[in-house]
């Protein structure tokens, strides 16, 4: 995302009215981040981002999900206020929903189910369709269709399709635990027209050549030689550990960063990137940022994954938003303004809905969740949200709540007392759902 500095200059000029509507029509029905983040700049500079307080009475939303025309029970709907506040509702047996509590205004519902694709209604040329929320009324929805997520296809053979190639082989070793250390290769690939050069193999030092170890995919929010003493640390205690981090190239596109590591994901369980890594299921970690990335991998991937560890992670993206409009997060300078780029919640509520595992909790698997009180990048709340969906939904979950100063899980020299222990709860976790497969 730009820096806020580039900004004013813009914002001060006179052109911006032109500037802001080519921007939008270049767009399409769909505003590009930089517009979005442009326009959310200008309502803050002119103090129009916030409505303020409202005394009139709110209003109600009522419609149906269906596929292929027949009523589709349990799908969720969502509408977000401007700020991203969600209101919810789930659809019943006939496929009808009826949401209350709305404020005033214009809004574009979205629906997603377990095994759906998201959607909002759309007109003609594809532009979403607004409903209008009057006080008191109860305002009718267009019918929201849902389709079947389907799996992109990935090429074949895999490892020649995306040019596997090695560009390292090394070694590392780390203070915790006490003797850790790990033979690592690095690995380069080609997808979706970018080159993904953030693929890590650990693997415990002075194997036998018969050694098979189950695999622990990691996914990490920022580059993954970064968080090489967390990676050391995991395969030293018998893993095939497979790092991979989001890569420039993708920008905020999580989707894409999705398909990277799910090719990832192929490559190591299909033996392209080590004899070493046993058949069967696997344990994803992911936090922060690489946690939506790993829920949508989850989408395509849930039957070849024992378990999943959220750490730090999104949960709700839409509760996200509103702690963000609200002032109440302390974001990284590299994602100040990754919540305006997604575009105002109440228009554009997809790609928050994509984000949030919270609304098909049933389609997880067993789940850990770590998460500290003192966290102001993605606050605990989305946790305890996402614990009370799981339990709901009947999925197995574990929790790890503490008090620290940590927003992620660190393994160094700035090694904690909690840090430690969520270093043993995610190993005896990992152990215990795949020995259950």
């Amino acid at each position: 995302m730009r820096p806020r500095r580039l900004f004013p200059p813009l914002l001060r000029s006179p052109v911006l009215p032109a500037a802001l509507l080519m921007l939008f029509l270049a767009a399409g029905c769909a505003p590009s981040p930089e517009a979005n983040v442009l326009g959310y700049l200008l309502a803050e500079r002119l103090g129009t981002l916030s409505p303020g307080a409202t005394t009139a009475p709110p209003g109600s939303m009522a419609g149906v999900v269906q596929h292929g025309g027949a009523p589709l029970a349990g799908a969720t709907v969502v509408v977000a206020e401007r700020n991203g506040t969600p209101h919810t509702a789930v659809s019943d047996a006939a496929g009808r929903y009826r949401i209350d509590g709305i404020p005033p205004g214009q809004y574009v519902p979205a629906a997603v189910a377990p095994g759906y694709e998201e959607t909002v209604p759309r007109g003609w040329f594809g532009i979403p369709q607004l409903v209008t929320i009057t006080s008191t009324g109860v305002s009718a929805a267009p019918p929201l269709e849902l389709e079947p997520h389907i799996a992109q296809p990935l090429p074949e053979p895999l490892a020649a399709g995306v040019a596997l190639s090695v560009t390292a082989v090394y070694s590392a070793a780390t203070n915790f635990p006490p003797g850790a250390q790990a033979d690592i290769t690095a690995f380069q690939f080609t997808y979706n027209g970018a080159t993904v050069d953030s693929l890590r193999l650990y693997l415990p030092r002075g194997l036998p050549p018969d050694a098979r170890l189950p695999l622990l995919l990691m996914v990490y929010p920022t580059t993954a030689d970064n968080w090489w003493p967390v990676s050391v640390g995991f395969a030293s205690q018998g893993y095939a550990l497979v790092a991979l981090s989001p890569i420039a190239a993708r920008g905020v596109d999580i989707d894409g960063h999705a398909q990277d590591a799910r090719v990832a994901f192929h490559l190591a369980q299909s033996g392209s990137l080590s004899p070493h890594i046993a058949p069967g299921k696997a344990v994803a970690l992911g936090g922060s940022f690489s946690s939506p990335i790993l829920h949508r991998l989850l989408r395509d991937e849930r039957d070849r994954i024992a378990g999943w560890v959220t750490v730090g992670g999104i949960s709700n993206a839409f509760a996200g938003a509103a702690d963000y409009y609200a002032g109440l997060l302390e974001m990284p300078p590299a994602y100040e303004y990754a919540v305006p780029a997604l575009g105002p919640p109440n228009l554009y509520p997809l790609a928050l809905l994509r984000y949030s595992p919270v609304y098909t909790a049933a389609s997880l698997p067993p789940t850990m969740i770590i998460h500290t009180a003192a966290d102001r990048i993605a606050r605990i709340e989305q946790a305890y949200q996402l614990e009370t969906a799981l339990r709901a939904a009947g999925v197995p979950v574990e929790v790890f709540y503490y008090q620290d100063v940590s927003h992620y899980l660190q393994i160094g020299d700035d090694l904690t007392e909690a840090g430690a222990e969520m270093f043993y709860r995610i190993l005896d976790f990992a152990r215990r759902v795949q020995a259950a497969e």
